[in-house]
């Protein structure tokens, strides 16, 4: 049985982005970035209604600091992965109406 949801040893996007899932639901790994950018971005997303998971290096170990917003290092961002393009895609527009 086929499942759409296993990864594919000869699909290459498949073997560079990172899965899991979150609530039952496939995820992949959006952006690791600076926590000001990652923020700025989520807020971008969540406002086109892809949900958005912020993690800091310390979620694995149950701290609650992804929600307090402390730490402002490099953070992950996951989307569910059938949102992922559309993701790519809000941000790379925005990012081309940028002005140099």
């Amino acid at each position: 049985m086929n499942d759409p949801h296993d990864m594919d040893a000869n699909d290459p996007q498949q073997n560079t982005i990172a899965h899991r899932l979150i609530g039952e639901i496939p995820y992949v790994l959006f952006l690791s970035a600076p926590r000001v950018v990652a923020e700025g971005i989520k807020a971008r997303l969540e406002q086109s209604r892809i949900p958005v998971h912020l993690e800091t290096p310390f979620t694995s170990f149950g701290l609650p600091e992804a929600y307090m917003g402390t730490y402002i290092g490099d953070v992950s961002l996951w989307v569910p992965e059938i949102l992922h393009r559309e993701a790519d895609l809000i941000v790379e527009r925005d990012h081309q109406g940028e002005s140099s």
